[in-house]
């Protein structure tokens, strides 16, 4: 390492140079301080101590004499990319072939600057040029990183989305829902939880729990506090608490989170239109996770999706429940007016009858039944143990008394009247 190397301060960008030459890394150097003052240099003369060096620090940008004492130009700069792939590096040479300067590039060079003339004066422009393209590249970078988590949580979403709404049925949901999410989430227990309708009481619904962990209790203080705390509507928030927090709520669980192994957990409330149906549970008892506003977000995105999902299957419930009972009560009204329309059939053939019998004589009803019956004077007469010539007064005194003036109307008048089967 030089003694003339610069200062660095962290409002600047630190350069390694590499080279061996003492009369060019004056020039470089001097060319950098007076033309590139962002920039602190850090020289060093050896391959293999770089190389070394990039391992264990921090640069910014690497700038080598690709005519090194100890080492291959272009297995350097293969090692350096491999060793930093993200770190700008510019060759010098004096060789200004465009076949090297092609070799260095594939190797994983940014930038070749052969050393021709007053080549110097050129490395402070090339040193902002990388380093302003290396920002570029690295903002690309994490564009592209952010575009491609939001696809993966928009994915997971979805796939939750369609587990959570592919039935009605509230314990399936809240089955699926939860090994899901302990699936997707790698944590150590997905619990979740209802809480009654009048919002007095928390209930476990289900557990999914990983290999040799204990179960929480539904009576743990972890779930009365946050039960407690989702009841101030100003309080219905996620909440992540880590074993060593020492805000209010963290100290009040601190004994249950020792006494279930718990490092960090995450909480968040299951709310469908204001009404607070209970909450999602999820905890790690092997490292203190840091649960990024990312992570949050989707959860409660999934806790939405979870509370409409929950919602939709009580109220089917509800309605299917309601169902059986009108179906219940339509046979009852069926049967009861099955009960009165034959009771008041059964009424109007007595009436009926009960009329006849005023008007006619126990004899007379006898000749009216047999004249319904299809028999002639003489078979009624026979049936009767009469003469046919009393027969022939009874048919007589009944079309006069019931005002009738044929035999197929005392046959239709003893239908009507009940008196024929």
């Amino acid at each position: 390492m030089m003694d003339n190397q610069q200062s660095w301060s962290p409002d600047k960008r630190l350069v390694l140079f590499l080279a061996n030459k003492e009369d060019e890394i004056k020039l470089c150097c001097d060319a950098i301080q007076t033309q590139a003052p962002l920039f602190a240099v850090e020289v060093l003369k050896d391959g293999r101590q770089a190389l070394t060096a990039l391992a264990q620090k921090h640069y910014d940008l690497v700038v080598m004499d690709f005519e090194l004492p100890d080492m291959d130009g272009e297995q350097w700069v293969k090692s350096c990319h491999e060793l930093k792939p993200h770190c700008p590096i510019i060759v010098m040479t004096a060789n200004e072939s465009t076949e090297l300067a092609f070799k260095v590039i594939v190797a994983g060079a940014s930038d070749f600057l052969p050393k021709i003339g007053s080549y110097q004066t050129f490395l402070p422009r090339a040193l902002v040029t990388n380093v302003q393209r290396a920002m570029l590249l690295e903002n690309l970078r994490d564009a592209y990183k952010r575009m491609e988590q939001s696809s993966n949580d928009e994915a997971l979403l979805n796939r939750l989305i369609i587990t959570i709404h592919g039935s009605l049925d509230l314990d399936y949901i809240i089955d699926k829902a939860s090994q899901n999410i302990a699936g997707e989430f790698k944590s150590s227990r997905t619990i979740i939880c209802t809480i009654s309708d009048n919002l007095d009481k928390v209930t476990v619904m289900r557990q999914v729990t990983a290999q040799a962990l204990a179960p929480i209790s539904e009576k743990s203080v972890i779930f009365v506090r946050y039960h407690d705390l989702l009841l101030s509507q100003d309080e219905r928030r996620p909440l992540v608490v880590n074993e060593d927090d020492s805000f209010p709520f963290a100290c009040d669980v601190k004994t249950d989170l020792i006494a279930y192994g718990i490092k960090s957990m995450l909480m968040v409330p299951l709310i469908y239109r204001g009404r607070l149906m209970g909450f999602l549970h999820l905890d790690d008892c092997y490292e203190m996770r840091v649960w990024t506003p990312v992570q949050i977000n989707l959860l409660t995105r999934i806790a939405n999706q979870l509370a409409i999902a929950m919602s939709q299957a009580k109220l089917y419930q509800l309605l299917e429940t309601q169902g059986r009972s009108i179906d219940k009560l339509t046979d009852l009204c069926s049967q009861l007016n099955s009960v009165v329309n034959s009771t008041r059939r059964l009424t109007e053939k007595q009436e009926s009858q009960e009329r006849v019998r005023i008007k006619l004589s126990t004899r007379e009803i006898e000749v009216l039944q047999k004249v319904a019956e299809g028999l002639s004077n003489r078979e009624i007469a026979d049936t009767l143990h009469i003469t046919e010539g009393t027969t022939e007064v009874h048919v007589s005194r009944l079309r006069k008394k019931l005002n009738i003036g044929s035999r197929a109307a005392l046959v239709r008048y003893a239908y009507e009247n009940h008196l024929a089967s």
